[in-house]
């Protein structure tokens, strides 16, 4: 789902990156963050969530029965709030740093894949390693891979094809998924991940908000 900048909040995309861990995007996130956009739509900041926090609880934020999911997002806004990020602008300079990541990872329940997701969530290239990448990977004879090893092999492979990496890694991830169409760029690939991928056969060059990709490992 393509969203404008006026559409973006804070909480929705940390909402996002909590609750897509290890869940069925299309039947139980989907919604909850649609909802979350509408609702909150007068909070776009972190600020703005931390005092409507005051008043409602996480769990009503999230519309979220269980309190795992719950208790990992509060966790999240604290870190940012210690790190003085404020502005969707803000988290990307600040994901953009090599200090976030072990900072984020020392939250529970927050692994890399969640992580990187999180970077592809506010326009950062990078593949967020999941069972369906790593899947193709082993499909295409490279074996069982760690995670650092897979990513690295489809972060040089996107830089080699001159492709935006978390591009790469949706339509893999559409094509693995089961799904009829991908989008490197947008443009469906027609049943096969690398029809589309080579230098001179799409206009990979054009930036195509990722924002909306769906995941659940």
């Amino acid at each position: 789902m393509k969203q404008t900048m006026g559409q973006l909040t804070i909480g929705a995309t940390l909402a996002d990156a909590v609750l897509q861990s290890n869940n069925d995007y299309d039947r139980n996130v989907r919604s909850r963050i649609a909802r979350t956009r509408t609702l909150y739509s007068d909070a776009p900041k972190l600020s703005d969530l931390s005092r409507l926090l005051l008043r409602i609880t996480v769990r009503e934020f999230l519309n979220w029965n269980g309190t795992r999911k719950p208790g990992t997002f509060f966790d999240l806004v604290g870190l940012l709030e210690r790190e003085v990020v404020d502005t969707e602008a803000d988290l990307r300079q600040w994901l953009s740093t090599l200090a976030s990541r072990e900072k984020l990872l020392a939250i529970p329940f927050i692994g890399p894949k969640t992580a990187d997701y999180l970077k592809i969530l506010v326009g950062l290239p990078v593949a967020a390693m999941d069972r369906h990448l790593l899947g193709f990977l082993e499909l295409a004879g490279l074996g069982k891979l760690r995670y650092p090893v897979g990513q690295d092999i489809v972060h040089r492979t996107a830089d080699l094809m001159q492709l935006n990496r978390s591009h790469l890694d949706h339509s893999i991830w559409r094509y693995m998924s089961g799904s009829k169409a991908s989008a490197v760029d947008g443009v469906p690939l027609g049943g096969q991940p690398v029809d589309l991928c080579f230098p001179g056969t799409t206009p990979s060059h054009r930036t195509v908000p990722v924002r909306g990709t769906v995941r659940n490992s």
